[in-house]
């Protein structure tokens, strides 16, 4: 089951208005072409990151994508879910209503856009897993 992030807007208007501010200083008659390597690679990562997360449910495992990372988590290896403010490793697009889930020797922070759902499913396949205030 596929659960896609929920996304700020303030991120995706910082996020892509920097990159067009950049686009649009790199074609100034001054600069050289060359110079438009720089915005196209990071247009190309931002959009990467911004059409490339999300959270995918398994059978025995949680996929977490954030454009070029993915973690593959085993069910048994989580053991908290709760919702947090920290980032950690942040495979979120939205900075409000963080999932922060912790496994093994790692934390991991997401935001699904049906979080209610998504924790529902996880609770299913987690029983042994805490979900403090869930």
């Amino acid at each position: 089951m596929y659960f896609p992030p929920k996304k700020d807007l303030w991120l995706g208007i910082v996020g892509w208005g920097i990159l067009l501010i950049i686009l649009i200083w790199t074609i100034i008659p001054e600069i050289d072409w060359y110079m438009l390597n720089i915005p196209i690679v990071g247009l190309a990562f931002f959009a990467w990151i911004w059409f490339g997360t999300g959270y995918a449910i398994t059978d025995n495992s949680l996929e977490v994508r954030c454009g070029p990372i993915e973690k593959i988590i085993p069910f048994s290896k989580i053991y908290r879910v709760k919702r947090s403010k920290n980032h950690w490793f942040c495979a979120a697009l939205s900075f409000s209503d963080l999932l922060e889930i912790k496994y093994r020797y790692d934390v991991v922070s997401i935001s699904p856009l049906d979080s209610h759902t998504f924790i529902n499913e996880l609770k299913q396949r987690c029983p042994e897993a805490e979900f403090p205030g869930l």
